[in-house]
């Protein structure tokens, strides 16, 4: 993770070096209350004074970096909070809830920042990054930890190794586990267990008012609920999440075709896969992504196209028996890569996703669910997959049915057999207007064919559609009319619903 710091600092100081003039502009400018009066010293030092952590002002030599380090993605968003706040202690997250009542602020709260759309760096609000508040805390006889939002979910798997258990994290190491739960959650074996959002048993949550409530099935069970799922529209800030933990499997494999040339097999290979949904266990996990760099180096190359499982089971016999499943593959024989049911482990599947999305780069994502079939879906996925824009720019599409239907005490419910994201990944700046198009231009495309999206890889603010149910949606809404009445904190970032 080390490595993965050292990346990070250097592509924040890229971005800031890339933001130019407007970086400078931010420093220039002034802290204001919500109605765009300047804050006094004395005021701003009240709040530095009630806070153990980090206060960054906007005007601060610091500002620009403590907000660059707030996103993953290089392509900071130009969008200016007048405050950040990085909290050491629940009382720290209660004293800036509070002060931004006191001066009519809005509130967005920061866990790991790696959502691409970054619905947290929002212009003129109090941002609570969660960063510093690191605490991890198992009960190996319960099975489960209380750990902190901001804690990065690779690094709560690392401590729960020793005591052989694991929960569902990002795919991806540096995701935070409390916005990757919040917004619903594809994790290791989540087919099985349940998406991260179904693994939060209890949260303690700091309210509009400021207050400091426990919150689970039984008590204060509203904020329960919409933390389930609810995203950026979640009304509190979350200081920690009690998460259930599952044994850990004692058996991963893999089987991996990647065929060189995607164009001649697309076809044949997608419909094989989608047809193959039906049939695909719980414990395994299929995936079809391309790409147009070398597997090897890098390097740009025409686009290819891989199909991988990965399998986590006890029983080494289920997981070569579901893994037997690629035997079927229609065109295996053109396979330029072939991986057969293969050991591997959790640091190697982090790698994995680490390379796809690496830091540095600057990246955009949309995506959808679908339950079209597929002698219609296929055709229609040929440009989102084929027609990539840069070398490092990947489709990828994942099996998640059968689905089963998710509990009603979740805000999470959006969901269909197939999903399909695409991220488009560059360096230069001068491309930054055309990639950050292109996603949401291919799903647009596809609305016809489309369930609706899910909020880890959101571009609501360019593509509105569906991302839950309306009966939840409406619930949610309700809830925040009434736990939050003054819209004291932000909510989403464009429209969670399609019109």
């Amino acid at each position: 993770m080390d490595m993965v710091g050292t990346v990070e600092r250097r592509s924040v100081l890229k971005g800031m070096a890339g933001a130019g003039a407007v970086a400078g502009l931010s420093r220039l400018l002034v802290a204001c209350d919500g109605r765009g009066r300047p804050l006094s010293p004395d005021t701003k030092q009240a709040l530095n004074d009630a806070v153990e952590g980090d206060v960054y002002w906007r005007g601060d030599e610091a500002y620009e970096m403590a907000r660059g380090r707030a996103a993953y993605r290089a392509n900071k968003p130009r969008r200016y909070p007048q405050v950040i706040v990085l909290p050491e202690t629940d009382k720290d997250v209660v004293a800036a809830v509070k002060f931004a009542g006191q001066h009519d602020l809005r509130v967005t709260t920061r866990s790991g920042g790696h959502s691409w759309s970054s619905a947290h760096i929002r212009d003129g609000v109090l941002m609570i990054d969660m960063s510093k508040m690191q605490e991890i805390s198992v009960d190996p006889e319960s099975k489960t930890l209380w750990v902190n939002p901001g804690v990065i979910g690779s690094t709560i798997n690392a401590q729960l190794k020793d005591y052989g258990l694991i929960i569902p994290t990002a795919h991806h190491p540096s995701p935070g586990i409390g916005g990757f739960s919040m917004n619903g959650g594809f994790g290791w074996n989540s087919r099985l267990w349940g998406n991260g959002a179904r693994q939060v048993i209890a949260l303690d949550v700091v309210t509009a008012d400021g207050e400091l409530l426990r919150c689970d099935k039984d008590r204060n069970s509203d904020f329960w609920w919409a933390a389930r799922g609810g995203g950026a529209g979640f009304f509190g800030v979350v200081t920690r999440m009690q998460i259930q933990a599952h044994d850990r499997p004692k058996v991963w494999k893999a089987s991996v075709l990647s065929f060189d040339d995607a164009h001649g097999v697309f076809d044949e290979l997608m419909a094989w896969a989608c047809d193959l949904v039906p049939r695909i266990p719980p414990h395994m996990e299929m995936v079809m992504t391309t790409t147009a760099n070398s597997r090897e180096t890098g390097e740009p190359v025409s686009t290819r196209i891989t199909a991988a499982a990965l399998v986590l089971t006890d029983d080494e016999a289920e997981a070569d028996a579901a893994l037997a499943l690629f035997d079927s593959c229609p065109v295996k024989d053109k396979a330029n890569f072939v991986v057969d049911k293969a050991p591997t482990t959790l640091e190697a599947r982090y790698d994995s996703g680490f390379k796809a999305d690496p830091a540095g780069y600057r990246f955009a994502a949309d995506n959808f669910y679908t339950d079209a079939p597929t002698e219609k879906l296929v055709p229609r996925l040929r440009k989102v997959f084929l027609d990539l824009p840069s070398p490092h720019t990947h489709t990828f599409w994942f099996a998640w049915g059968p689905i089963k239907p998710f509990s009603i005490d979740m805000a999470l419910s959006m969901q269909g057999p197939i999903y399909v994201g695409t991220y488009t990944l560059w360096r230069d700046p001068a491309e930054d207007e055309a990639m950050e198009a292109w996603p949401p231009a291919r799903m647009k495309e596809l609305d016809d064919i489309s369930l609706g999206g899910q909020l880890n890889d959101e571009n609501m603010l360019h593509h509105p559609q569906r991302y839950f149910t309306p009966e939840a949606f409406a619930k949610l809404e309700r809830l925040r009319r009434q736990h939050d009445p003054k819209g004291r904190f932000e909510g989403f970032l464009g429209k969670p619903m399609s019109a």
